[in-house]
């Protein structure tokens, strides 16, 4: 909900954050990685097989963003998307779900 509220905010009522753009990408994007890596779990069609869950995170993490960018190019005049945004976006989803698993092979998840 943050990603997309802030996505989706004119531009003129965002800090701005030219200088650490892409690394604000990647980090909410991570986090939102992990997040659906921890409902991926509980998913029956999930749970037993990392290939699933990491389709699953990629396609609808990267959907996610996708969508967001087209919608702030076609439809918000103060943004623009950005395929840049687009690489650190996926780039923060795949990161986050390594250590995600990680983490699930030690048995800390």
């Amino acid at each position: 909900m943050v990603i997309l509220v802030g996505s989706l905010m004119p531009a003129t009522s965002v800090s701005d954050f030219s200088l650490f753009d892409k690394g604000v990408h990647f980090i909410f994007y991570a986090i939102f990685s992990f997040l659906l890596f921890l409902a991926s779990l509980s998913d029956p069609n999930t749970q037993g097989s990392k290939l699933n869950r990491w389709f699953v995170v990629l396609v609808l993490g990267t959907s996610i963003g996708v969508c967001i960018e087209l919608i702030q190019h076609i439809f918000i005049s103060s943004r623009f998307g950005d395929l840049m945004d687009v690489v650190a976006n996926t780039g923060g989803l795949i990161v986050a779900l390594f250590i995600a698993e990680l983490l699930n092979g030690n048995g800390a998840l």
